[in-house]
């Protein structure tokens, strides 16, 4: 059954212009195998069910199971299991995912084609706190989304766009 994106405000968006086109972004972020790459706080990520056979994706689309380790910044040394699942992929605009470990998220991951062949993607995300934290720990909770997002979109312009390392092309 798939999840219906939440109601309530994200937690946080970024967005980043690409210089290849929005198949190639799209894809990219479909495969979850790809994460460690843009994600440096991500370990051992393993497929452990495939996508729907026949479906927009394949063997990454809806149905995919992920599972890997995320490590807490604010706890050294200490990685949390996390599992992630794919809810929705539209080729080449849309990729829904939810994940559960530490605390629950969802996420949308759009694309959009640019005149010339590039792309623009925006990542949202939500994340479900406990009830009855302070103002400061929600406010807190949403830079540190934010920021490890905007670093993924980062990372992972610069993996497709060849830019990461000195002297790619």
């Amino acid at each position: 059954m798939p999840k219906i994106t939440p109601s309530n405000a994200p937690t946080a968006v970024a967005t980043a212009v690409f210089t290849v086109p929005a198949e190639t972004v799209w894809a990219y972020r479909l495969d979850f195998a790809n994460l460690p790459a843009y994600n440096p706080d991500v370990s051992g990520v393993t497929r452990v069910a495939d996508g729907v056979a026949g479906d927009v994706g394949g063997v990454h689309g809806p149905g995919a199971r992920y599972t890997f380790g995320l490590s807490d910044p604010r706890q050294p040394g200490v990685t949390h299991p996390i599992e992630l699942w794919i809810e929705e992929a539209v080729s080449p605009t849309l990729v829904t995912a939810a994940m559960s470990g530490g605390s629950d998220a969802y996420e949308e991951f759009v694309v959009r084609p640019l005149n010339g062949g590039g792309s623009e993607a925006t990542l949202t995300l939500w994340v479900t706190l406990p009830d009855g934290l302070s103002d400061e720990v929600v406010a807190a909770a949403a830079a540190g989304s934010l920021a490890s997002i905007s670093k993924e979109l980062r990372l992972m312009q610069q993996n497709l766009e060849g830019t990461a390392a000195p002297g790619a092309s």
